[in-house]
């Protein structure tokens, strides 16, 4: 039975791909990814695994924030606790425009059972809507 089609958001792997200006073998390629990975997805023959999502919207940030991007920080516009932040490898490591990405399935100290499920509260979150927005 064939994966349940991509849908047409804006943060679908073709969107993000598109909205780069990349063909699929270029994308592919960038990512480390194979094109036939990417044309899978594409097609709605297969779902994108957690790497390739996490590849693809850390491609799509990094391009759309450019420099500006290791000014951001998530503890600071979450306003998080300093018990949180101690525990938070984002904090840590100083990286908070990339909470999202290093910190695996946590999210404000709780674990989430998947990276889809995750990614979720990823999306509704307010510094993950700033790192998405082009500058």
């Amino acid at each position: 039975m064939p994966a349940r089609a991509e849908s047409g958001d804006a943060l679908s792997i073709r969107a993000i791909r598109q909205r780069l200006g990349l063909s699929q073998a270029d994308f592919a390629q960038l990512l480390g990814f194979s094109v036939r990975t990417i044309q899978s997805v594409e097609q709605g023959w297969r779902k994108p695994s957690a790497a390739l999502r996490r590849m693809a919207l850390l491609f799509l940030i990094t391009h759309l924030q450019g420099p500006r991007l290791a000014k951001i920080c998530c503890w600071e516009e979450r306003s998080c606790p300093p018990e949180l932040r101690e525990n938070c490898v984002a904090y840590r490591c100083g990286q908070g425009h990339l909470c999202w990405f290093l910190t695996g399935t946590l999210c404000g100290g709780r674990r989430c059972r998947s990276w889809a499920q995750k990614e979720k509260l990823c999306l509704a979150c307010p510094v993950f809507h700033h790192l998405l927005a082009e500058q």
